[in-house]
């Protein structure tokens, strides 16, 4: 099991200094995240861009591209091949990103066509926000799409990331591991309102819940990454080592073997 960062906790910096400073904080895998290598851009190099993590001790795993959500389809297809094409060339098999439901099908034809996969993310101002959401989504596509649960939006929520992953089971193709402080119901219906999605970030700790999620991801066999993804911005370099431990602990109870009674269950 392998822990890594996306490169999203590492918004404020440049790209080069974003791989460094990972390097700096032990981890050697990460989720790019397309706002530090983003395939609509002209001139951008996808191989040169892996190269350059490469160089900083950083091997690329997967890209995300973000948000294609409330857009036409046709917008979406296009931006999709664009971002699965730029994948490709990262050497990335796996994208993550953030869609509406009517667009999931596009997403699985295009994945499909162009040999990669696609991994919906959960956000809770979305319509694909709760776990039966997501469900409903990939139902009829094929492998090549699944569920990268985002614990802290499904927590923001008031959903249990452990039932969440129970539910989704092997659809699950990426974590994003994320801590956020769960609102009351009507102050997050406010900032609905208000259209403000951001959430307030916490670190992970006693009480988090974790270790159930990882046991439920344990249950359903799942072998990808454990991707950090933090939402603040101060003490980063020690908000992100303490992920960095506490993800490790959860991939070692994921290598360990499952016990028979829980394969069954």
């Amino acid at each position: 099991m392998e822990v890594g960062c996306n490169t999203y906790s590492l918004r404020s910096l440049p790209r080069c200094d974003a791989f460094a400073q990972l390097h700096e904080l032990g981890f050697t895998a990460a989720e790019l995240w397309a706002g530090h290598a983003n395939y609509l851009s002209i001139g951008i190099s996808a191989r040169q861009v892996a190269a350059e993590a490469s160089r900083n001790g950083i091997a690329l795993r997967v890209y995300c591209i973000g948000g294609l959500f409330g857009m036409r389809p046709r917008v979406v297809e296009d931006r999709l091949a664009r971002a699965f094409d730029f994948a490709r060339k990262l050497d990335v098999g796996l994208v993550t990103g953030v869609l509406d439901r009517a667009a999931v099908r596009l997403a699985d034809a295009r994945a499909q066509r162009q040999g990669v996969r696609f991994a919906l993310e959960n956000h809770w101002y979305t319509e694909v926000a709760r776990p039966r959401d997501v469900l409903a989504a990939l139902d009829d596509c094929s492998p090549a799409v699944g569920a990268a649960i985002d614990t802290g939006h499904f927590a923001f929520l008031g959903c249990d990331p452990a039932a969440a992953a129970r539910l989704l089971g092997r659809r699950v193709l990426h974590v994003h591991l994320k801590v956020v402080r769960r609102p009351v119901v009507a102050a997050r219906l406010l900032q609905q309102l208000r259209k403000r999605h951001q959430m307030e970030p916490s670190l992970p700790g006693p009480g988090d819940g974790l270790e159930a999620f990882a046991s439920a991801l344990r249950g359903a066999g799942y072998a990808g990454m454990l991707a950090v993804e933090h939402e603040g911005h101060d003490d980063l370099s020690e908000a992100l080592t303490r992920y960095r431990c506490r993800a490790e602990t959860l991939a070692s109870a994921l290598d360990s073997p499952v016990a028979p009674e829980a394969l069954g269950a």
